[in-house]
């Protein structure tokens, strides 16, 4: 999908990123690849941070095709130094960070009652460890920045309502990464930096793809059941929600999670 830029002096101030610096972590493949687009087309500069530097390489070599607005970097969210190195190199590439958008994330499925302490906390290191050590230093630089900034969590419905059996784990993750965008929002506020969560439901994605590879029935076929708007999800439906929280359309809105499910929570 192609995001054309409008011509409507109006919204291209309203929902424009002419100008702004983004990280997205996970941005790599699925959710976050298509935050990385919307994000390219709406005129930011954009870094991509992603664990697979092959896939990270690619997708910012899909958005130079057209500007020079992207740059990649391998990263484990999880790791420190890492998240250290992912902002100062976006820092030494584009000299600034106005968005973060924490996409970051693991599923692996399996039960309580075969889930290990390793397996726990490799879910909590990822998601919401990563969501913590991301956010604390992008809201830092953009406090000395003095300009104000977004902070745009990926959540999920399994925040809010458990899917299927397995997913404890994240479902736990993804919880705390609510509370840790309310608590974000108010600490950080009075610098003009937004924090918000947006909620996917099922999305057409590289990791829900494989998870349904498995023997048996598909797990996400319940789920697909209840969605009331007939179909699974597309990054592009995401994306187009964390477009509008990194614009100014949003510039009052904060501490929020944005349910974008296609009605599953309500099936």
């Amino acid at each position: 999908m192609t995001v054309h830029p409008t011509t409507s002096p109006f919204l291209a101030e309203l929902f424009g990123l002419e100008g702004k610096v983004a990280v997205v972590t996970g941005a790599g493949s699925g959710i976050g690849h298509g935050i990385a687009r919307f994000f390219a087309e709406a005129g930011a500069s954009v870094a991509i941070a992603d664990r697979n530097p092959s896939a990270a390489e690619r997708v910012a070599d899909e958005l130079n095709a057209h500007a020079d607005r992207a740059t990649w970097i391998e990263t484990d969210v999880s790791a420190e130094p890492d998240v250290t190195r992912m902002l100062r190199h976006t820092l030494e590439r584009f000299g600034r960070v106005d968005i973060l958008v924490n996409d970051a994330g693991i599923f692996p499925a399996k039960l309580i009652a075969h889930m290990s302490l390793a397996d726990w906390e490799r879910v909590q290191d990822v998601n919401l460890r990563g969501a913590f050590l991301c956010l604390r230093e992008a809201a830092l630089q953009m406090r000395g920045q003095g300009t104000g900034g977004r902070i745009i969590n990926i959540s999920s419905v399994d925040s809010l309502h458990p899917s299927m059996p397995g997913l404890a784990h994240y479902d736990a993750s993804k919880g705390g990464m609510n509370m840790l965008t309310r608590s974000a929002a108010l600490e950080f506020g009075p610098d003009k930096i937004t924090v918000n969560a947006v909620l996917p439901g099922l999305i057409a994605t590289e990791g829900v793809a494989a998870m349904n590879r498995g023997a048996g029935p598909p797990p996400t076929e319940e789920f697909n059941k209840r969605i009331v708007l007939g179909r699974i999800g597309t990054p592009e439906d995401i994306a187009a929600c964390v477009l509008y929280l990194a614009s100014n359309a949003a510039n009052w809105v904060t501490g929020q999670t944005f349910v974008v499910d296609g009605g599953y929570l309500i099936g």
